[in-house]
């Protein structure tokens, strides 16, 4: 379903004066100079059947400011880092980011593709104990899932950082990364993701006049997976014609064997009834759901939106291929920021939010120009301002 025009299924249609206003408040978002504090997206007082509000909500979003402090540069490092998974963009683009941050200050770099499993990821960490790296960043992923090599780039005296990840005190033990980015001042990870999910639902709710079926596509492997979707559920809740009408599990097994667009099909003939799709990665659309979408003939009567906003999903968006809109963020930023946290902490220093925040993109608001990664509405140039803090 394109967002130029509101569903047939919504109670209600927008009117003139409504699209109007959704033009005027997609360009309400905060200035890229100052750094707000995070607000709730939807008022306390807002309608069991909402429209504008929480719309413009979903493409104002809530986005921050990079840190201006600066912090001494060593020379002649080298970092080494980890992605989650090379074939999937939502991994390869920050790795790639947080390579070519390390190559700006005239550090070394290595990416290794943890090819989407706890073994890659592990055997990646081991590899630049074994290089004699200075520092490791790990893309994404918690620390759980590969505490030895952790604990072994620690003996080794090697900085690791978990680049929009969780240490393992989040399970009550020890933490084992010497640290963490960390995104927006007054969110900690589990409340910034759930921000995810409550924009989705807000643009959802926007789109069909508070008149949400949802088939909601859940991702497990990852703890970011159920907080987007306690997020979303969370803000359904307050919506009383919304419901969930079907849910699909699925994991880095499925994008890897193959079988995401097979499963999404299935999934859709069991909710006829669904108006609405929430994807918790936006890699997956092209591991198969953008075609499921496509081939079922449902487009045009489905609300479906992401999460990361690549630019690959953009082109999806403005083309109206099975995505619509997704909740997005810049990957680039969340991989420079890995470098700026990685600095901070050589220097003894505080590890400062990056201010890397979200705002819906769909094909008509917050839609950068053709060929451009999502930067945010005003656009922040994160680059820059890391580059003055870090001496550059």
């Amino acid at each position: 379903m394109r967002s130029t025009t509101p569903r047939t299924k919504a109670r209600g249609a927008l009117s003139a004066l409504f699209i109007a206003s959704l033009a005027l408040a997609s360009c309400s978002s905060a200035p890229a100079g100052d750094t707000p504090s995070p607000e709730p997206a939807v008022s306390s007082d807002s309608p069991a059947a909402p429209g504008a509000e929480v719309l413009a909500a979903a493409y104002e979003g809530t986005v921050g400011a990079p840190p201006t402090e600066a912090v001494p540069v060593p020379e002649d490092l080298s970092a080494w880092i980890v992605s989650c998974g090379q074939s999937q963009t939502t991994c390869s683009t920050p790795a790639q980011a947080a390579a070519d941050a390390a190559e700006a200050i005239g550090w070394q770099q290595n990416v290794c593709d943890g090819q989407l499993n706890p073994n890659g990821w592990a055997s990646c960490i081991r590899q630049g104990v074994a290089a004699n790296a200075d520092v490791i960043l790990v893309m994404g992923q918690d620390c759980s899932s590969f505490q030895g090599p952790l604990e072994e780039a620690r003996a080794a005296g090697i900085v690791t950082v978990g680049v929009g990840a969780n240490d393992c005190d989040i399970d009550g033990g020890d933490p084992l990364y010497t640290g963490i980015t960390k995104k927006l001042d007054g969110l900690d990870n589990e409340q910034w993701w759930n921000k995810i999910g409550e924009l989705q639902a807000n643009w959802l709710m926007g789109q069909t006049g508070g008149d949400v079926k949802l088939l909601e596509v859940t991702f497990a492997d990852a703890r970011f997976g159920p907080w987007i979707s306690d997020g979303l559920n969370a803000a359904l809740a307050d919506c009383e014609t919304c419901e969930v009408v079907g849910t699909l599990q699925l994991g880095n097994q499925d994008a890897a064997a193959g079988a995401m667009g097979q499963k999404l099909s299935t999934a859709l003939l069991q909710a006829p009834e669904a108006n609405a799709i929430a994807v918790p990665l936006d890699g997956w659309f092209m591991a198969g759901l953008s075609q499921a979408i496509v081939s079922s003939q449902r487009s045009d009567d489905l609300a479906v939106i992401g999460t990361f906003g690549q630019r690959s999903n953009l082109d999806l968006i403005a083309d109206g291929q099975g995505q619509d809109a997704s909740v997005a963020f810049s990957l680039e930023w969340d991989g420079w920021s890995g470098i700026d946290t990685a600095l901070r902490l050589l220097a003894g220093q505080e590890i400062l939010a990056s201010g890397v925040g979200q705002q819906v993109v769909d094909a008509t608001t917050n839609m950068p120009a053709d060929g451009s990664s999502f930067a945010y509405n005003p656009e922040i140039d994160f680059r820059k301002a890391y580059l003055e803090a870090w001496g550059k």
